[in-house]
């Protein structure tokens, strides 16, 4: 059995993007007060404006007196300019808010990532890492953007109110109404544009979710002719795509409804009452025109601007902060993953089924096998049929749609990842070997191997001479793709599996680009080495090397040794029928 030492699991709590936002802002309260003194000389228009408007006609141009109303329309002029200069003084501190706020998120995101990693209990979407990252920027845009625009609106809106409130209390009693009530519906449409916009976001990661797994999966659907499925299933995310923004352009309605109510109706009372509120002493000619100009000039551009372009940013970094929340704090997997010990390289495989989307036609289905300790098992079959499929999810590198797959008794997906690495080796076709010492290469996974043990594993492998050829263990390989082959990057990298700990073994058509007679010699130092090897056979020759042999044909799977194959299994036969000796590739 196992042996298990259980993480605490912590309480789940919903991600909270507000609070997200709210620590990155921290340090940021002397740009934030000096954005508050400039807005308050940005606003001296809307303030003015009205009243400045009034009486320029009450007691200039409507009095006899020109030069007094030009007067009063300079001041306002100069008052422009001072907003102008307001606005300009303020992009240094947006950019002493925004720029720290980008640094903190993506502190925070790397830090969870490689803390996910490093520790092994937590559950991390490696894969989209690259797509939070790009969140990230949209924070730092969406918060320079509501800095530039909705902070001078709100600014605006309050100073206006003010400005028309001290011109004429009447006038402010016909517009203020329905305005609060346009502001008190706005908070509601715009969560109802947040809800709309996350399913957008939900809608668009499926949308590269699914076309991502079709694309991954080009050549198992070319060899079952699933192209027309696939392409429905990728059509199908792309509908719901559509789907949530056409949603989202509905609401649209609101928008107009609170403008109308807020900006239309008031501006309507007005011309309206006017002529009898002027007739009646209520309000001169000058204030009526100067509340329309607060009407016209600022309240209804600001309901306008609140309602289209600053809801709807506001709704999109809304959506992406709890997005990035859920990011920077992983959910915990189960206490399993916990893990510190795995005993037994067994492989047990339960009713396994999988398929490229949840629509697609399963690669695999219903597939059941029980690899022991110290088997080696090759996996033969046309190419496209499941082979490097089955080889992904016996590493754990894939999700079963059912069933699974155990190794040691405990299901993979609930191993640590740490563990997984040290227990199981995944060698793709494509042998990665990175800049730097040929000694750091080979022993990545095992940063205790000494030159004995490079040498030991250097022969059994046959990459002896390989290594001298480069200059020795401590020789400098500066550019792999030049500096090696196809064929000698993968003896370098079964030279490095052969020496990690690993008690589990997967050779995903890792020696492809050896000859047959350099992949049987590979082959054979893994099937003398300690542990469990699978190997995907790219040569019916490995599965004559094999001590068992599973044939997989689309319908259905068969296992036996290849003398048991070859008597029953016609479809083997005819496999073995088409073998050269120089090894029919598969």
């Amino acid at each position: 059995m196992p042996s298990t030492t259980a993480a605490p699991t912590a309480p789940a709590q919903a991600p909270d993007g507000l609070g997200l936002l709210k620590s990155g802002l921290r340090g940021s309260r002397t740009p934030a007060t000096r954005i508050a003194g400039w807005s308050v000389l940005e606003a001296a228009p809307a303030l003015v404006s009205g009243w400045a408007t009034a009486t320029a006609l009450d007691q200039g141009f409507l009095a006899g007196r020109p030069g007094t109303g030009l007067a009063w329309l300079a001041l306002l002029g100069v008052l422009y300019l001072v907003r102008a200069v307001a606005e300009r003084a303020m992009f240094p501190h947006l950019a002493d808010i925004v720029e720290p706020l980008r640094d903190h998120l993506v502190r925070r995101l790397v830090e969870a990532t490689l803390a996910g990693a490093a520790e092994r209990d937590l559950a991390v979407d490696s894969a989209g890492v690259s797509r939070l990252t790009r969140q990230v920027e949209s924070v730092r845009g969406l918060v320079g953007t509501l800095l530039r625009t909705a902070r001078p609106l709100v600014v605006t809106l309050l100073a206006a109110i003010a400005g028309l409130v001290t011109l004429n209390p009447v006038a402010a009693v016909l517009v203020l109404p329905p305005l609060l009530v346009a502001l008190a519906v706005f908070p509601l449409s715009l969560r109802a544009v947040m809800r709309r916009r996350r399913e957008v976001i939900l809608a668009e990661e499926r949308v590269s979710v699914e076309i991502g797994a079709v694309l991954g999966a080009s050549r198992d659907v070319a060899a079952l002719g699933a192209q027309e499925h696939a392409a429905g299933v990728a059509g199908e995310a792309a509908r719901g795509y559509m789907a949530a923004n056409v949603a989202v352009a509905r609401l649209g309605v609101l928008r107009v409804l609170i403008v109308f109510l807020g900006g239309h109706v008031p501006l309507l009372a007005l011309l309206v009452a006017g002529s009898q509120l002027v007739g009646d002493g209520g309000i001169t000619a000058g204030e009526l025109v100067g509340a329309v100009t607060y009407v016209t000039g600022y309240l209804v551009p600001a309901l306008q601007s609140l309602t289209g372009s600053v809801g709807e940013y506001w709704a999109q970094l809304s959506t992406t902060l709890t997005r990035l929340a859920a990011a920077t704090a992983p959910e915990r997997v189960p206490e399993s993953a916990g893990i510190e010990v795995l005993d037994g390289t067994g492989l047990e495989v339960d009713r396994l089924t999988f398929g490229y989307g949840p629509h697609a036609e399963p690669v695999l289905r219903d597939l059941s096998l029980t690899i022991p300790p110290g088997d080696h098992l090759a996996v033969v079959g046309a190419s496209g049929i499941g082979k490097s499929t089955l080889a992904a999810l016996l590493a754990g590198l894939r999700t079963p749609d059912e069933g699974g797959v155990r190794i040691g008794g405990v299901p993979v997906g609930e191993i640590g990842l740490r563990v997984r690495s040290e227990t199981i080796a995944f060698v793709p076709q494509e042998a990665y070997v990175f800049a730097g010492t040929v000694r750091e290469n080979l022993c990545y996974l095992n940063p205790a191997a000494g030159d004995a043990d490079l040498a030991s594993a250097a022969r059994a492998l046959g990459a002896t001479e390989l290594v001298e050829r480069l200059g020795g263990y401590d020789a400098e390989i500066d550019d792999p793709a030049t500096q090696l082959s196809s064929g000698e990057r993968q003896l370098l990298v079964l030279v490095r599996v052969h020496l990690s700990p690993a008690g589990v073994v997967i050779l995903d058509e890792a020696t492809c680009h050896l000859d047959p007679v350099a992949e049987a010699r590979a082959e054979a130092a893994f099937a003398a080495r300690p542990g469990t090897l699978v190997v995907v056979a790219h040569r019916l020759a490995s599965a004559y090397r094999a001590r068992r042999v599973l044939l997989l044909d689309g319908s259905r799977a068969d296992l036996g040794t290849h003398a048991e194959l070859l008597a029953g299994n016609r479809k083997y036969a005819d496999l073995v029928g088409h073998w050269s000796p120089t090894g029919q590739e598969l």
